[in-house]
């Protein structure tokens, strides 16, 4: 008949959004998940938050930030949460970049746990020691937080080995 074929092909579903975040953090864990290595880096390493509101998120990037970057993120918000994200750029200061605030709190918790007793006594005991970790045990019903749960850490002892006579 000459007639024509046409291939159909089942409409894709509506791609589930995601809820919006409600901190800068939330929003940098969005892109973690969703596999934005790049812009996650970035946004961990490269950019000070001056402001955040869902929908809105000011930023002052440092110089070897992508110059894309704010687009980028906005762009990537806006498709994921279907409404709309406007990240822009601020000569402001802002806060610490998260992983600036991150090592700030490593190094606070070891500190903390250099004034332990028993980590004062490991570390007497072991001149070369050092803390490599801290970590707090799973609270329990008797603690309810972490902040009261018993102290685990990890040290870096230079043990002689095996083989060596002690």
């Amino acid at each position: 008949n000459g007639g024509v074929a046409y291939e159909t092909t089942p409409a894709q579903a509506p791609r589930a959004l995601l809820p919006m975040p409600q901190s800068f953090a939330e929003a940098v864990a969005l892109f973690a998940e969703r596999m934005e290595p790049v812009v996650t880096a970035h946004l961990q390493a490269s950019v000070n938050l001056v402001h955040f509101e869902p929908g809105r998120i000011e930023i002052n990037p440092m110089a070897h930030a992508p110059k894309d970057l704010a687009n980028r993120a906005g762009a990537l918000l806006t498709e994921w949460t279907g409404q709309r994200w406007v990240v822009s750029i601020s000569n402001k200061q802002g806060q610490e970049t998260l992983r600036g605030q991150e090592l700030a709190d490593v190094a606070k918790k070891k500190a903390n746990a250099a004034r332990h007793p028993l980590v004062q006594a490991v570390l007497a005991a072991f001149p070369d020691a050092s803390i490599e970790a801290v970590r707090f045990a799973a609270p329990t019903p008797e603690t309810e937080t972490e902040a009261e749960a018993p102290l685990a850490f990890d040290a870096n002892l230079d043990m002689p080995s095996q083989d060596e006579d002690l």
